[in-house]
């Protein structure tokens, strides 16, 4: 027992002097740091996500998973250039589209039907609704989410994204 006490109580001691290295007003730095380097970005992304949750009464989750999921459908039925105007319009739109659930159409009875016509905009729009069945939601809410996006993009007077999401729709 008392070849295991030494040992122990020597690493301890050894673990207690590293610890005292840091101080408290390093750690306090460190967290001032990560303040001041939070993205602006971050707050006009959560004004849509908001007023999606907000007027449909969903989270925010859902909410950030619903538009990266619409950009996703849109990323597939836009020309480049145009899905750049859209994509530039909303901040951190790579990160909602990340929150986009992975679409399970091949395994919906609609799989069948969308995979016969696979880049047709009917597979696409079967995968759209899918994603938002993936969220809890109903395709229906596609139909809403529009709207307030648009409302979104007249406000912070992104009028050319708006009337490209709108050709879409």
């Amino acid at each position: 027992m008392k070849k295991i006490v030494l040992p122990l109580s020597l690493s301890l001691l050894i673990g207690t002097t590293q610890l005292s290295a840091f101080s408290l007003s390093d750690v306090a730095g460190v967290i001032a740091q990560q303040k001041t380097t939070t993205p602006q970005t971050k707050t006009q992304t959560n004004e849509l996500t908001e007023m999606l949750s907000k007027q449909l009464n969903i989270s925010n989750k859902k909410a950030s998973g619903g538009v990266g999921s619409i950009l996703s459908y849109a990323e597939s039925a836009l020309a480049p250039n145009k899905f750049q105007t859209l994509e530039s319009a909303i901040p951190n739109a790579k990160l909602l589209m990340s929150m986009a659930p992975k679409s399970s159409v091949a395994s919906s009875g609609l799989g069948a039907l969308a995979g016969s016509m696979s880049n047709s905009s009917v597979s696409k729009m079967a995968t759209l609704a899918s994603q938002f069945s993936s969220l809890g939601l109903s395709s229906d809410m596609i139909s809403q989410f529009i709207p307030i996006i648009m409302q979104y993009f007249k406000s912070s007077h992104k009028t050319e994204a708006g009337n490209i999401l709108s050709s879409l729709f």
